[in-house]
Parts: C-alpha cells; structure tokens; sequence
C-alpha cells in the first residue's frame, strides 16, 4: 500500500529531474569543446618600480560548430609553475564555428613575481620557458563563462649562449 501513494510523487519528481537536466545541457549552448586559448606574444607596456604592465596576444580557438560570442575574460599567466601576471579584459569579440580569433590584453605583474622569475630562470640556466593560461571567457548572450586552461612551451635562448654564426 504505501508504494501505491508514493508512485504519483515519484513520478513527478522524474520528470522534474529530467527536465532540470535538459534545461542545463540546453544551457551550455552546444560548447560542447572548451577553447582553447594560447600565448603567442608579449610585450612590454610599462614598469613602475613595483609593477609592471605587458600586452598578450593570444589566440583563441574555437572546437565548437557554433561561434563564441564573448563580452570579456578574465585569465592568469604561470612560467614554470609561478604565477607571473595576471589581468581582466572587457574587449569584445566573436570566434567564428570552427575558428578562431587574436585577442591582445593587458596583464600586471608585480615586482615580486618579477624577482621570482628572474632567480628560477639563472638558477636553472633554461632555454626554454613552460607557460601556462587559464581563465574564463565571459559570454555575450548569458550570464555564463568558458573557462580554459592551456599549457606550452616557449623556446629561447639567451644571446650569450647562441654559438656564433657566419663562417
């Protein structure tokens, strides 16, 4: 007897779940790929004597079949596993389906990170540089953000240890 008068409230609560469910997936829009979003230059701004101000380039890659329409982004920068710089943009743009954009942004740095890069860099003498990004892009059309997360390598090598060129 009792499982005759829960049925109609199981039921319900179903239905509920389901269509609690729809409504999130519905919600992601068809994002069904996280963009990807990579460091492809810097430059410095300007330099205070506790901080210091660079322009990214990044490109922005979109996996999905439909365009990302983005209001803003937030987003952190690490070299070799240290926060370097950090910033927020409210620059808008649409990646295309299937394609992609170059955003350039501001990011802060502060005198202490500087420092920090600086001494893991002599201290290990690298020539190579392992960055990663990660953030959220802020999307136009709802009140939502992508987040993406991207790793690389930057490969350098200081004028000093380049081998001497010509003949």
């Amino acid at each position: 007897m009792i499982g005759n008068t829960w049925a109609p409230l199981t039921g319900l609560l179903t239905a509920v779940v389901v269509c609690v469910l729809l409504a999130a997936c519905a919600s992601l829009g068809g994002y069904r790929e996280k963009p990807r979003v990579s460091l492809i230059g810097i430059q410095p701004l300007g330099m205070t004597l506790l901080e210091q101000r660079y322009l990214l380039a990044l490109r922005i890659l979109n996996p999905n079949d439909v365009e990302i329409p983005i209001s803003g982004m937030s987003y952190s920068v690490e070299i070799n596993d240290r926060e370097f710089a950090y910033g927020v943009s409210r620059q808008a743009v649409t990646i295309p389906a299937l394609g992609e954009a170059v955003v350039e942004v501001e990011v802060v740095s502060s005198l202490l990170d500087m420092l920090r890069q600086l001494q893991s860099l002599d201290d290990a003498r690298q020539s190579r540089l392992d960055y990663r990004i990660s953030g959220g892009l802020s999307l136009a059309n709802r009140r939502a953000k992508l987040p993406f997360d991207y790793s690389g390598t930057l490969d350098w090598k200081p004028a000093a240890d380049k081998p001497p060129t010509g003949t």
